[in-house]
């Protein structure tokens, strides 16, 4: 038992504290993301909602997915608000997903600080994501839209069918207009994807 609630508290503690890394990161801004291997779009772009979070925790609880979050962000998380049960699912096997989750929550804040790969239509057991990007550590799945929102967060790189190399990745502050920097690639590489993307983009980085 002693275990089972070390593992609780953990999970709890690492909620709290990567839900602010979650929101910095994702909620507050906004990515265009532009690979010269790109088939089914000219680029995609990538932010997510409070609501996206729980999925990627995957715990149970019967708060709704935006009192979750604000929840974990204010810190007044209780251990009693969630378990790990699930309908038709061992406990052990959803401790051993939510083990795995959390492990990736903790590197989510670091995923565009270093060369990514990607790959449109991704497919893992029975999720489909218009598209996964990895850093190798973890594997991220976002939905389909006019901007894709985290859908599935996988430990280590799960992209083998069709890996592609991320050439460009801009971001804004969710409450911009345009994209105004430039978090991997350069100036060169923007004038190279500018006719797919120039009424995007700031005259700044053009």
């Amino acid at each position: 038992m002693a275990e089972q609630t070390s593992f609780k508290t953990r999970v709890k503690e690492i909620a709290i504290t990567e839900s602010k890394n979650y929101k910095d990161v994702f909620v507050d801004h906004q990515y265009l993301i532009c690979s010269k291997g790109f088939k089914k779009r000219d680029y995609y772009i990538l932010s997510a909602e409070k609501d996206n979070f729980l999925h990627l925790v995957g715990i149970n609880t019967d708060l709704s997915a935006a009192s979750f979050f604000d929840k974990c962000y204010d810190g007044t998380l209780n251990e009693d608000d969630f378990d790990f049960n699930k309908e038709g699912k061992n406990e052990n096997s959803i401790k051993g997903s939510v083990r795995r989750k959390i492990k990736s929550l903790e590197k989510i804040s670091t995923l565009f600080q270093d060369d990514i790969l990607i790959e449109e239509d991704f497919r893992k057991n029975k999720i489909v994501c218009a598209i996964a990007t990895t850093d190798t550590q973890i594997t991220l799945g976002f939905s389909d839209g006019t901007v894709s929102r985290p859908k599935t967060l996988l430990k280590g790189n799960e992209l083998k069918t069709n890996p592609l190399t991320v050439d460009l990745v801009l971001s804004k502050k969710r409450n911009e207009k345009k994209f105004n920097k430039i978090v991997i690639g350069n100036t060169e590489l923007v004038k190279e994807f500018s006719d797919k993307i120039s009424n995007l983009i700031t005259e700044e980085i053009k």
